[in-house]
C-alpha cells in the first residue's frame, strides 16, 4: 500500500509490483459481485496516481471523483461495507493531494498557479465527506 501514497516527494511511476490499489483479503463472494466496479475504481486510481506524478492535479482529482462515483454502483448487504472502505481509501488519496496542494499554495514560496486545483480538491473533499 505504501506505493500508493500520494506525495510529491515520494512520487514515482514505479508501483510495488503488479498489485491493484484495492484488493480483497477475504470476501464471502471472492470479489465476484463487484469485479467490474472494482476494476474501474482501480483503473481510476492508477490514472489518478499517474496524473499526480505528472503534476496534472485537476486530472488526478477528476479520476478520484470518477472512482468515488463508481463505488455507489456496488450494492448489496455485505458489499456495502466494502464500498464504504473503497470510498474511505479514495477520500484519503484526495486528502493527500489536497495537503500537497495546500503546502504548494501557502507560505513564502507559494505557487499561485495551483490555487484553482487546491480549491477544486477542497470542494471534492467536502463533497465526499458530506456523502459519507
Amino acid at each position: 500500500m505504501k506505493g500508493w501514497i500520494f506525495s510529491r516527494t515520494k512520487a514515482s511511476r514505479e508501483k510495488n509490483g503488479p498489485s491493484d490499489p484495492i484488493q480483497f483479503v477475504s470476501c464471502q463472494f471472492n470479489g465476484s459481485k463487484c469485479v467490474n466496479q472494482r476494476a474501474k475504481i482501480n483503473q481510476c486510481l492508477f490514472k489518478s496516481h499517474d496524473s499526480f506524478v505528472d503534476k496534472e492535479y485537476d486530472d488526478s482529482i477528476e479520476e478520484l471523483k470518477t472512482a468515488y462515483v463508481a463505488t455507489h454502483d456496488i450494492l448489496g448487504s455485505p458489499c456495502a461495507s466494502c464500498a464504504q472502505l473503497f470510498r474511505t481509501r479514495i477520500t484519503q488519496s484526495m486528502e493527500q493531494i489536497h495537503g500537497e496542494l495546500h503546502r504548494m499554495t501557502t507560505g513564502f514560496f507559494r505557487w499561485d498557479c495551483y490555487k484553482p486545483s487546491y480549491e477544486v480538491a477542497n470542494t471534492m473533499i467536502n463533497e465526499f465527506r458530506k456523502n459519507a
